[in-house]
């Protein structure tokens, strides 16, 4: 009877050892696994190498999560950061690899707001002009505008295929109805309303070569006023 009670205290202790020795064998697969797919490289492509490199910086606070609760939305709010943006792709490579791929907005032209130089984004941005002083040969725009009224008329202008480069500066006045100087000092007064027509007759103005009047006024309905003044 002793026999049989002390067989069965030496297989509940072998019992006992296998346990334990599951336990930590799984706790230590489990820390294992998870350094395996903690984050621990983000590479950042498509702008300037100073770019990429600050955008890698603000992001290393990801570093050495786990890959697989890495919020996507905490990628976009970072990169949301920087205005100048327009578009990106974000992909995981598992284990431990993070890439995303910028692309930077398109500068359509240039402006004044409270005094300071900003860039006008085809993403809809007033951009800080310090960051991209190099880039210069862009119309200026005055006035009080909103990105959306100066990309619903430079949309027009793209349609109509207007040369862009001729024009130096573009007036929103607080109408809302715009002027442009071009560069060789022609002034074009365009309507409130009919813009886009308005544009079209300018085009054709423009690329008549004997016309060498400075200014061409499109203001009033159904009129077209050309003069010197």
């Amino acid at each position: 009877m002793q026999q049989q009670i002390g067989k069965k205290r030496f297989y509940f202790f072998l019992l006992l050892i296998l346990l334990f020795g599951t336990s930590i064998n799984n706790k230590v697969f489990n820390e294992k696994k998870d350094l395996f797919y903690n984050l621990d490289s983000i590479e950042v492509t498509g702008l300037s190498e100073k770019f990429n490199l600050e955008i890698e910086e603000r992001l290393n606070f990801l570093k050495n999560t786990n890959i697989f609760f890495i919020d996507g939305q905490v990628l976009i709010d970072q990169i949301n950061n920087f205005n100048f943006i327009e578009n990106f792709n974000i992909k995981k490579f598992y284990p431990s690899k993070i890439l995303i791929k910028l692309e930077k907005t398109e500068f359509l032209a240039k402006t004044i707001q409270n005094n300071k130089y900003f860039f006008i984004g085809s993403n809809g941005n007033f951009i800080n002009f310090e960051k991209f002083n190099d880039e210069v040969n862009l119309p200026i725009v005055y006035g009080k505008f909103t990105t959306k009224q100066f990309l619903k008329f430079n949309k027009i202008i793209k349609n109509i295929d207007l040369d862009h480069n001729i024009i130096n500066e573009i007036f929103f006045y607080p109408s809302g109805r715009v002027d442009i100087k071009t560069s060789n000092n022609l002034i074009i007064k365009f309507p409130l309303e009919n813009v886009k027509e308005a544009i079209i007759i300018a085009n054709k103005i423009l690329n008549n070569k004997n016309y060498n009047n400075n200014i061409i006024d499109l203001r009033v309905p159904n009129q077209l006023i050309l003069s010197n003044e």
